[in-house]
């Protein structure tokens, strides 16, 4: 074997394997952001309130396209009651996580309730401040409803 085609053949794994490794997948591409991103907030420690809240997130949900809204209700303050376990509205709130709306409770209300994550509904999630995650939804470029807002 010549000096030359001992140094092709030491190099020739060198040369392939940088090359391999030089070529990357191509990125996956970004996921798509859906089009309607409602936040329904609900304070109130009025059973009516509640039910015209989850009533409002399911007719949007039953009325979208899949893959093109998301509802989240974010439950504060008195609002808590509606996403405790304990609460008569348990089968509605399982039926609105069943049509994929997300419920998520303010822990710092949760702390000034006495009230624990393990009384909350299976299913609803928690966020560190009620105030906050309105403020960052609104930034994302949310829709903003109230407990209180009519239906459109």
């Amino acid at each position: 074997m010549t000096r030359s085609n001992w140094i092709f053949s030491l190099c020739s794994p060198l040369l392939i394997s940088s090359s391999l490794m030089a070529q990357t997948a191509a990125p996956a591409p970004a996921p798509t952001i859906p089009a309607n991103r409602i936040l329904i907030h609900v304070y109130s420690d009025k059973p009516a309130d509640w039910q015209g809240a989850v009533t409002k997130a399911n007719d949007y949900m039953s009325s979208a396209k899949p893959g093109t809204t998301l509802v989240e209700i974010l439950a504060t303050g008195d609002g808590l009651k509606l996403v405790d376990k304990d609460n008569p509205m348990q089968a509605e709130v399982m039926g609105s996580l069943n049509k994929d709306v997300s419920f998520v409770a303010c822990h710092a209300s949760m702390n000034a309730h006495h009230m624990g994550i393990d009384q909350l509904h299976s299913g609803v999630g928690t966020v560190p401040s009620g105030g906050r995650e309105m403020a960052q939804r609104k930034a994302e470029g949310w829709t903003m409803l109230e407990d209180k807002t009519p239906a459109k």
